[in-house]
């Protein structure tokens, strides 16, 4: 095996934009020679079987002699760069050029050797490992493999690191906390579900006489979860926080419990309102009369894409004194085309941990935890937002048991039942008067008087978009950005665009939801190769948000092109950006590009389904043996809906092993009923199969999550 300290005239890095020198000079390979020495570099020294080569440069495209082909290829690689760099061996191939050559070994050995250093040392080469870092491993090699298996690993490394560097820091053993900090920006940045990341960040601003910032990071981690994931920070983050409520900082700080009685702030969980939001004057109305008289809970019901979220959260908004004990929020993602809703229980959980009850208070059993719900909120005064109700079976058990709160759902169905049963006030949505249109219209295309004047100086034009987007509030939004994107464009140039592609009927009927989809198809047609496929092949994830390693695998895009569809399809509000790197879409949009999609050939988008859930069993497999037992909160609502869609389109290995990566994360936050749910279609996916030794843990586990012994089911099972 090559020695770290060894010189060689070939250099190789891995860890950002792929690069690759002879004596000091670049050396230009195509794409495949490219995959083949970044698999050969991240093994340096060692044999690389030719099938893992052949997996890392063709993927599933596999040639039909993948052993000759690699042999081809290697011949070509040592044309390149030397005879004697490449090594045949009996177990394949080698890159036989010495450790120090590749940036990645450079970083892995740094990191070997800061594991047995004493503590300033640590840091030293800590800070050493991280230095070889340049972007995101593998840019530019257009490799799936190593971008979805690899990736992800080197990344957890670094990350760990980076933490274990901070703590370093923090006991005293870096020069500069400022350049510290900094660093820790420009990582929560891009990695904003990662609460270590900020947690240690808020610890450095705190140290460095920042404390405000330190409060104001919480703050902004608490609102990325929110928006993202409907959850509150972790254990580790909140504590942190009470730490930055209780004192001044000192060197100890950050080792200290939190003072005995500190009372928990008040839940904050409303996504930021809409800035340019106009009209709705009359509902605005009737939900402030809920602040007066009973009844305290409203539905707010409406077709997709009439704003009905827009309009409540703006009048949330306006309101936040009149409810002292704060403001609840979650999405019940009753429509989302690929993915089932949001159970109860799972929204329950969530509401306990916004609402600050320790996890040692919470009970295994969902009806259980459904009780302690609305005992917390018997005497309290807060908002409850139910947004995107499927059902009254999904509402009921989120109803707060006092009379102080305030509970307002909305849903595309009337919910008839809360009315009659529960006594709710209904709000019913439709599209835009002309007036409030006009005004939504025109404050979209320009701040001030900007966009009226817009309007105002090709009034036929202006008239015929309004009469094209059906007063539907989403409507105007994509029309409103494609116009903003082209201030010189006159509008009329835009009404020419939408009647060119043959929408004219569809947008003339008075149904919005048909006006919205000659919208929609308007907005796709005018997009770039990548993008409307990235588009069209959304509509087979599962969601509630996707990421550029996501998209890069779905779409089989290298990283830049992948980017660059994504900006495109922001650019044009097909795509919403929560926090930095993670997207989501409107239900409606979903609808629309879930329509796309089904029309593919069913090979093609058969193998799109198949590349997203590789990329996210990859994900789930590094999360859980990055974390022991345990998956980042981030990724586990992305992987319940992978499971789903793993099951529903006959994908039954994945189903089994996403669920089985997930069932201790599910476990150890109490989320039984999800729990419940996976594993029993991991274990119809294992009785398809014919795998028996796997399917006795599910039946443990399911056994587990109905409160029986563990093994309960398999005794029920074998008597079946």
């Amino acid at each position: 095996m090559s020695r770290v300290g060894d010189t060689s005239p070939v250099s190789v890095r891995l860890l950002g934009p792929f690069a690759v020198t002879l004596d000091g000079a670049p050396v230009a390979l195509t794409p495949r020679l490219r995959a083949l020495l970044a698999v050969l570099a991240l093994d340096v020294g060692r044999p690389v079987p030719t099938d893992r080569i052949a997996a890392a440069v063709w993927g599933e495209e596999r040639p039909a002699d993948p052993r000759k082909a690699v042999q081809v290829l290697v011949t070509r690689l040592r044309t390149a760069l030397g005879a004697d760099a490449v090594r045949t061996t009996s177990g394949g191939y080698q890159l036989d050029v010495p450790a120090a050559a590749v940036d990645l070994a450079r970083f892995e050995a740094d990191l070997a050797a800061s594991g047995t250093a004493d503590p300033a040392e640590e840091y030293r080469l800590l800070r050493r490992s991280l230095g070889h870092w340049r972007g995101a491993p593998f840019e530019a090699v257009g490799s799936d493999l190593l971008v979805s298996a690899d990736r992800p690993r080197l990344m957890e490394q670094a990350l760990r690191a980076v933490e274990r560097g901070a703590d370093l820091a923090l006991a005293g053993h870096a020069p500069d906390l400022g350049e510290l900090a900094a660093g820790l920006r420009e990582l929560v940045a891009l990695h904003p579900l990662r609460e270590g990341l900020w947690v240690r960040l808020m610890a450095v601003l705190d140290r460095t006489g920042r404390r405000a910032d330190a409060l104001a990071a919480y703050q902004d981690l608490y609102r990325v979860l929110r928006d993202e994931l409907g959850t509150p920070p972790g254990a580790e983050a909140r504590a942190a926080h009470q730490r930055l409520l209780a004192g001044p900082a000192d060197s100890t700080a950050a080792d200290s419990p939190p003072p005995a009685g500190t009372a928990p702030r008040p839940p904050s969980l409303l996504p930021p309102p809409d800035g340019a939001f106009r009209g709705r004057a009359a509902a605005l109305t009737t939900l402030d009369a809920l602040l007066a008289d009973p009844p305290r809970i409203a539905v707010v019901d409406g077709p997709g894409g009439i704003g009905k979220t827009a309009t409540v959260l703006h009048w949330a908004h306006r309101v936040p004194d009149r409810f002292p004990d704060g403001t609840l929020y979650v999405n019940l993602r009753g429509f989302f085309p690929t993915n089932t809703p949001l159970a109860p229980a799972v929204a329950v959980r969530q509401f306990l941990d916004a609402l600050g009850v320790a996890p040692g208070r919470i009970p295994d059993d969902a009806d259980a935890q459904a009780a302690l719900y609305r005992s917390v909120l018997a005497d309290r005064r807060v908002l409850v937002v139910l947004d995107n109700a499927r059902d009254v079976e999904q509402v009921r058990p989120l109803l707060p048991g006092g009379r102080h709160c305030v509970v307002v759902v909305t849903s595309r169905n009337r919910l008839g039942g809360l009315v009659a049963v529960e006594g709710a006030a209904r709000l019913a949505l439709g599209t835009l008067p002309p007036a409030e249109a006009e005004d939504v219209l025109a404050a979209r295309l320009g701040s001030g008087q900007l966009g009226a004047a817009r309007l105002a100086a090709e009034p036929a034009a202006a008239r015929e978009l309004l009469t094209l987007c059906g007063g539907l509030p989403l409507a105007h939004v994509i029309v409103a950005e494609r116009a903003a994107g082209r201030p010189g464009a006159p509008l009329a140039a835009l009404v020419g665009e939408l009647h060119r592609h043959g929408s004219r009927i569809a947008a003339l009927s008075a149904d919005g939801d048909r006006a919205a989809r000659s919208v929609f198809s308007w907005s796709y047609r005018a997009l770039g190769q990548d993008a409307a496929a990235v588009f069209r092949l959304l509509g087979l994830h599962p969601g509630p948000y996707l990421t550029i390693p996501s998209v890069m695998s779905l779409a089989a895009l290298p990283e830049q092109r992948a980017r660059t569809a994504v900006g495109e399809l922001e650019r044009a509000s097909l795509l919403i950006e929560l926090a930095p790197g993670r997207f989501t879409m409107h239900e409606l949009l979903m609808d629309y590009a879930h329509e796309l999609v089904s029309a593919d050939p069913p090979e093609e988008s058969g193998a799109a389904t198949v590349r997203m859930l590789d990329h996210y069993l990859g994900t789930a497999r590094q999360a859980e043996a990055g974390t022991g037992t345990a998956l980042p909160d981030d990724e586990a609502p992305v992987l319940v809906g992978m499971v789903r869609r793993a099951a529903a389109t006959g994908n039954h290995e994945h189903t089994w092993r996403i669920a089985h990566c997930l069932r201790a994360h599910l476990w150890e936050r109490r989320q039984v009923t999800t729990l419940l749910e996976t594993e029993r279609l991991a274990l119809a996916a294992l009785e398809t199969l014919g795998r028996v030794p796997e399917q006795a843990g599910s039946r443990r586990w399911i056994a587990r999550a109905l409160g029986q012994p563990d093994d309960a089911y398999d005794t029920a099972a074998g008597t079946r």
